[in-house]
């Protein structure tokens, strides 16, 4: 294969993972940094197509769900693929974190163009997701990429760091987003508690001033 034509495949494989092709993304990503090595690819060239097809595939299952959406997930294809449940499930995790979904989506490879889908679905403004879609994309594309180019000796080193990093990223949003939560469920608690308090007290004055003589 000429090296166009390798940039023209490692494109496309990434272009249609963004659109829910069951392969992960990770080895297209480590592939390209480990034929930079191996010298068949030029690695800021390789770089750049993959982070231009990320986005691209990315955005595209996004806008599919903003103009598609009803359509879609109307017909009988698309509910093999979005099934209630996974619906239901990803509707609710945007329901307590919001757009924040979006970056924990790029780190959810059997979730991602579900969630990327639906937030076109839900209309999530388009600048909002490029924002954070753009953010997870810029820490993990270079981060597989040059990691598998540097160390291209050690493939089977990168294969586990890339793995784990990935892990790592997911639990640490996870952490973050439970204590948003928690936050956000005590402030409702304090909330609720001067309300009531407030309450029990007009109705303590009110009682008094229709006892009093």
């Amino acid at each position: 294969m000429t090296p166009l034509g390798a940039y023209l495949w490692l494109g496309g494989i990434l272009l249609l993972c963004g659109l829910g092709l069951p392969i992960p993304e990770d080895i297209s990503l480590i592939a390209a940094g480990y034929f930079s090595w191996k010298g068949v690819l030029e690695v800021h060239r390789a770089f750049a197509v993959c982070f231009a097809a990320v986005l691209a595939g990315d955005s595209l299952a996004f806008f599919m769900g903003r103009f598609f959406g009803r359509r879609v997930l109307a017909s009988q294809v698309a509910r093999r693929y979005f099934t209630p449940r996974r619906q239901l499930r990803v509707r609710a995790y945007f329901r307590k974190f919001g757009s924040k979904v979006v970056l924990v989506g790029r780190f959810t490879p059997g979730f991602r163009f579900t969630i990327f889908f639906t937030a076109g679905t839900l209309h999530l403004r388009p600048s909002v997701f490029f924002i954070y879609d753009f953010s997870a994309a810029a820490f993990s594309v270079p981060v597989l990429v040059y990691s598998a180019w540097f160390f291209g000796s050690q493939i089977d080193r990168v294969v586990s760091y890339a793995r784990h990093t990935e892990h790592g990223i997911l639990l640490a949003v996870a952490v973050g987003a439970a204590i948003i939560v928690l936050k956000a469920l005590r402030r409702r608690k304090q909330i609720a508690a001067r309300l009531a308090s407030s309450s029990t007290e007009s109705s303590t004055s009110t009682s008094t001033t229709g006892s009093s003589p």
